[in-house]
């Protein structure tokens, strides 16, 4: 294994394009797609253990940036965990997990906090907010104000198994559930909300009284689903005459009904969640089934192919982010695979459950190596912004390259900017369907951007600026070219041969340009050698077409001295000497 790392960039200059010989550029990545993560404040799960404010604020601002730079777009916090609020809401008291003591206010707003911080990133976050179980485990709730439901409200509570939850049953829990969390919308300015433990507890529920005086003449499985159905379209309904571009959504059990080879704990049946009827009747914009299984298929674990190919197939249209158990080590270890899995399955994306699982193993096989954008909801938005105008690219320095523009005007919808996409490409038109292109995503209040290359490699560089809405539609692009001076200049004195050029700087410190010419299509190996000729890096090893090439070599690692960089290509063999001097 050679123990430098090395990159090669091609540019032929007839065209200006650029061609890898090593790494394909084309992302196998989609453009649109939800990278999601669950942050747990229960138990304090990803919370930080400390209470003290300051540090809580930094642990949280470290999550977003971690997940920002990793290129997730979309966080799931969790402001609603039993029955307590990791916000100032009317109803509910503050979580112990925030100050040590149910229902004391600690002089700050996680959930403000993390709305501030992540639309500054261009993330999306969703309100999770845990809906009919209200405690677990065998701990005293004490008095707080406002009064925990356990106490405010017993008679709405049930218990099973040291678990305590509401009677989805009784209309009075139904309406006190949304006052709730349309509070939470009306006050937030969340983008989202996703509904967790939105359905019955597995066991014997003692509902009985309950069905006797509301059951009509439905069956009691029939009414127990559809307690659960009026809950969300009751809720669904107020939400979006309020916000109506707001995404509701929630996270059902990972198995709906149970099939061939498939045999667990079922959503409809058992749980009474008929989570897939939400999607069918619009009153969901989004599931994220916990699809928490490995690849395979055995007694105690369902084959994540199996469960994530029927759940896409049930999407009526609207959107499924498949759920993944990232605590599981056997689910961790597959975690590019079932990331790829689910691409091919034609699902919208993934949530990682959770952050502490993940926290330390963000790369996730390159699968996240590019930016992508959270896929637009036609439904709720169709329509493009406008582009934007003039836009301009200047070489202010070297390697650093200042973009300008005017913001679009009004869409037709009276939709403007929300953001702006810069992408940057060596090749004409840029290609915006690319997500190895997209560079950046910034605020649409933006109006220039400054892109820095280390160590600019092509001659051309082409950009382009798109405008995107509040539901990322996005806007044709407007595109401009840039020439770095000092590549044009090194390439502009070569003939059609065979031919090394001089490296690029002479002397050296971390980067050396290696320009060369070839006259017919040939393998080509370019190496660099130390002063006794012993090979220290191969930088080209390729087939090329006729043209005029730049390849690019990190050696940063290399001792001070005297090198030479040999290019071969059938009979014809040239060396030029270089120096690196750090």
């Amino acid at each position: 294994m050679n123990p430098f790392r090395c990159s090669l960039v091609l540019i032929i200059l007839q065209t200006f394009s650029v061609e890898s010989q090593t790494l394909p550029q084309q992302s196998a990545a989609p453009k649109h797609e939800v990278r999601a993560v669950w942050i747990t404040t229960v138990k304090g799960l990803d919370w930080p253990k400390s209470y003290d404010v300051s540090e809580q604020k930094q642990s949280l601002r470290e999550m977003i940036q971690k997940l920002n730079e990793a290129h997730f777009n979309t966080i799931f916090f969790q402001v609603r965990g039993r029955g307590d609020a990791m916000y100032r809401s009317k109803y509910e008291p503050w979580s112990e997990q925030l100050t040590g003591r149910l229902g004391s206010d600690p002089g700050w707003d996680p959930l403000e906090f993390i709305l501030t911080e992540a639309h500054s990133l261009g993330m999306e976050v969703h309100a999770w907010f845990n809906t009919y179980l209200i405690k677990s485990g065998l701990s005293r709730i004490i008095e707080s104000k406002p009064r925990h439901l356990l106490l405010q409200h017993p008679d709405w509570v049930r218990t099973v198994n040291d678990e305590w939850w509401l009677d989805p049953g009784i209309p009075a829990v139904r309406e006190y559930l949304i006052k709730v969390a349309v509070d939470l919308v009306r006050q937030y300015d969340i983008d989202g909300i996703q509904f967790d433990f939105i359905r019955y507890p597995l066991g014997n529920f003692p509902d009985q009284a309950t069905y006797r005086r509301y059951g009509k003449r439905l069956k009691k499985d029939d009414w127990r689903r559809e307690n659960i159905n009026m809950f969300v379209r009751a809720f669904y309904d107020s939400a979006i005459s309020i916000k109506p571009m707001l995404k509701i959504g929630s996270t059902p059990v990972g198995i709906y009904t149970n099939m061939t080879n498939v045999d667990g704990q079922e959503g409809y049946s058992e749980l009474y969640q008929d989570s897939r009827r939400w999607l069918r009747e619009g009153k969901h914009d989004y599931l994220a089934p916990q699809v928490y299984w490995s690849l395979g298929n055995s007694r105690t674990n369902p084959d994540f192919k199996v469960v994530t190919e029927d759940w896409s197939r049930y999407g009526h249209g609207r959107h499924l982010y498949i759920g993944l158990g990232a605590y599981k080590p056997e689910v961790h270890d597959q975690l590019p695979e079932l990331i790829d899995l689910s691409r091919s399955a034609g699902v919208h994306g993934n949530a990682f459950f959770r952050y502490s699982n993940i926290a330390h193993a963000l790369t996730l096989g390159e699968r996240y190596r590019y930016r992508a954008i959270i896929p637009p909801m036609a439904w709720k938005d169709s329509i493009p912004p406008n582009e934007p105008g003039n836009l301009l690219v200047e070489n202010i320095s070297e390697g650093n390259f200042q973009l300008t523009w005017i913001p679009p005007s009004t869409a037709k919808d009276g939709d403007t900017a929300k953001y702006f996409n810069i992408y940057r490409s060596t090749t004409k038109p840029v290609n915006i369907d690319d997500p190895a292109n997209l560079i950046s995503i910034v605020s649409g209040t933006a109006t220039s951007f400054i892109d820095t290359i280390g160590y600019p490699s092509a001659v051309k560089y082409y950009y382009a600026v798109s405008a995107m809405d509040k539901g990322y539609n996005e806007s044709i692009p407007a595109e401009q070219v840039v020439i770095v001076p000092e590549l044009a200049e090194l390439s502009r004195h070569f003939a059609p041969e065979f031919k090394l050029g001089q490296c690029y700087p002479n002397p050296v410190s971390d980067f050396v340009f290696i320009p060369y010419e070839v006259g017919q299509k040939s393998q080509v190996i370019v190496t660099v050698l130390d002063k006794n000729d012993r090979e220290v890096m191969t930088v080209v090893n390729a087939v090329h077409e006729p043209g005029t090439y730049v390849a690019s070599a990190m050696i940063h690692q290399l001792r001070d001295g005297w090198y030479s960089c040999l290019m071969m290509a059938g009979e014809f063999m040239e060396r030029k000497v270089f120096k690196v001097d750090h």
